[in-house]
């Protein structure tokens, strides 16, 4: 007999407070390790088996049917939540207005409205303007745009407002941020404006001579570990600081266990050792 199948249960709003790396296999150009992007949006994107494995880790020892919940480790039995991936609803740019703007466009909002059970219309905005507080000019990195209002636009921004951090975890500011520096730009712009925001930061591995090329191991004293005689410059992508994503999970029934278990901070991606991928989870069950 087939199995039962999953059921939308809520979702993971994902908060970044430090850069974040979730890698790609291999870069193109000159970025030597790229975050992993969605194949047809080119969105960043947190995979759903990255969160899963994460959140396994963080509750191991914690919770008697971790092995239920994620399934066995010899994979034969299967797990009985589902986790999706993590998809980008709003991304921070430098802007014009201090300190900056969350940017989103309507095909992103449609989604994430759907994911929270709350489908609404999303209108474009016109050309060179974007859906936004206020009437005057922003420039959003390099990109110039007309604010204008919309009559929905305060529910838009209540509605992903639920993703962030509470007020009680040190975010009340940025609560009060969100809403007025909240810009809905077009499909294009938003692409754009995702593709240009993502940082791209050069690193650098030392020999023990304190340069970055690779030395002859025959030239060098024997007292020396192999990999004090390498040497590397790399250039890596990081999502910034500031990242809004949207978890859906899904599952066979409602886990009441691993919800009531969900830590508010996770790590997540590579780098640990220089703080990248500090996230805050905050958890919102499903709409009926």
């Amino acid at each position: 007999m087939g199995r039962k199948s999953f059921t939308e249960i809520g979702v993971l709003g994902l908060y970044t407070e430090t850069p974040l790396h979730c890698g790609a296999e291999s870069g193109a150009g000159y970025v030597d390790l790229p975050v992993q992007r969605e194949r047809h949006t080119d969105y960043p994107v947190i995979p759903g088996s990255t969160l899963k494995g994460v959140l396994h880790d963080e509750l191991r020892g914690k919770l008697s049917d971790l092995d239920a919940l994620f399934g066995t480790p010899d994979a034969k039995t299967p797990g009985t939540v589902s986790f999706g991936d993590g998809i980008v609803v709003a991304f921070p740019v430098r802007s014009s207005g201090a300190p900056f703007h969350w940017v989103t466009c309507p095909f992103v909002l449609e989604r994430a409205f759907r994911a929270l059970g709350r489908p609404r219309k999303v209108d474009p905005p016109p050309a060179k303007a974007g859906w936004a507080a206020g009437d005057q000019e922003v420039l959003l990195d390099e990109v110039r745009l007309e604010k204008r209002p919309h009559a929905d636009l305060a529910q838009w921004a209540a509605d992903l407002l639920d993703l962030l951090p509470d007020e009680a975890k040190g975010f009340a500011y940025t609560r009060k941020l969100f809403p007025d520096h909240l810009v809905v730009v077009s499909d294009e712009d938003f692409k754009e404006l995702i593709q240009v925001g993502t940082e791209v930061v050069t690193r650098i591995k030392l020999n023990y001579l304190g340069t970055t090329v690779n030395l002859d191991s025959k030239e060098h004293p024997d007292d020396k570990k192999s990999e004090d005689l390498q040497g590397n410059m790399f250039v890596e992508e990081v999502v910034p600081p500031e990242t809004l994503f949207l978890c859906p999970l899904r599952a066979l029934e409602e886990p009441s266990q691993l919800v009531d278990a969900l830590p508010p901070v996770v790590r997540i991606g590579g780098d640990e050792s220089i703080g990248r991928g500090v996230t805050h989870l905050k958890y919102l069950a499903a709409r009926s």
